[in-house]
């Protein structure tokens, strides 16, 4: 087989421009010259240039390319390496993806795409360095603290083929976890839970406090699905029930007093966007859904306040 630059190009579908800058830098050398001076190639030049297509089309540089046809480099180690290239490619892609989608769907403030944007594009190993900085400012001075414990080995973890909502959950919480306002509230509920389990000498283990908090979901839970207001008087009873509950966790007589203090804890306490940190994590991480405490603590918390302006 003795072929042209241009019999070359008919049979691989290359252009003549790219098998003469090939032939150039010496990626495919032309077999010989004619007196005249054209490049002539045979079937050898025709199966490397097909093989140098197929390597340039999966992405590998021109020096690797040189590598792999001159059986320098193994192919198979070459393959690897561009397989998990592809991977954190395929992964970067995923996010910014769902950066897109969220921004779409009207979810982010402008200020916000910023730091979203950002996230998606880093990689695991950044997006770690990001949750550790959010923990490290939380819990400074704190960390002793029983849930300083607790969250790190809670770190959410992206897994290699993420879901939709995975990749949702992942923005949503690298955007939750930048958010100043959201920061200092997290900081403002360690260094006043640490103030409060000190005073009373209580944990957050602690059976009694465990059963005022499910008190709190079945209780409350049950009023708020009957339909009925905690502002009303019908409530005041059920509010009542459940100030007993922390009452005794907390070795306390219940009275005005006290439930004037548990209001003022439960309002500092009880967040939608601490809850929505955990539930985040939790999806991003493939747990089990858990239901929603928020709407239980917030009948409570008005029922509560109901009830201490009524004679």
């Amino acid at each position: 087989m003795d072929l042209s630059i241009g019999g070359l190009s008919r049979l691989s579908g290359v252009p003549v421009k790219t098998i003469r800058y090939y032939s150039d830098i010496g990626l495919l050398p032309e077999r010989r010259r004619t007196a005249a001076g054209y490049r002539r190639y045979d079937e050898t030049s025709l199966a490397r240039l097909e093989l140098v297509r197929t390597l340039r089309e999966l992405g590998l540089d021109i020096p690797t390319t040189r590598r792999v046809a001159d059986r320098v480099t193994e192919i198979e180690a070459v393959a690897a390496a561009q397989a998990e290239a592809a991977d954190a490619h395929i992964r970067q892609l995923r996010l910014r993806r769902g950066v897109l989608r969220a921004i779409a769907r009207g979810l982010s403030r402008p200020e916000e795409v910023r730091r979203m944007t950002d996230f998606a594009r880093a990689s695991a190993e950044e997006a770690c360095r990001t949750m550790d900085d959010f923990l490290s400012a939380a819990f400074a001075d704190h960390e002793q603290d029983p849930f300083a414990a607790m969250m790190p080995d809670a770190l959410p973890v992206l897994p290699d083929e993420p879901s939709q909502e995975q990749i949702d959950a992942w923005i949503e919480l690298a955007a939750l976890m930048s958010d100043p306002p959201f920061r200092g509230r997290v900081r403002e509920m360690v260094v006043e839970g640490g103030r409060q389990r000190a005073a009373a000498r209580l944990s957050p283990t602690d059976a009694a406090t465990q059963e005022a908090g499910q008190a709190v979901v079945d209780k409350a839970g049950a009023a708020l699905a009957a339909g009925i207001d905690p502002a009303s008087a019908g409530a005041a009873p059920i509010a009542g029930e459940l100030a007993g509950f922390f009452a005794r966790a907390a070795r306390r007589a219940d009275g005005p007093e006290y439930r004037a203090e548990l209001l003022a804890q439960l309002e500092r306490f009880s967040d939608r966007r601490v809850e929505r940190y955990w539930q985040l994590i939790g999806i991003v991480n493939g747990w089990p859904p858990q239901p929603s405490r928020w709407p239980a603590y917030d009948w409570l918390i008005v029922a509560l306040r109901g009830s201490l302006h009524q004679p």
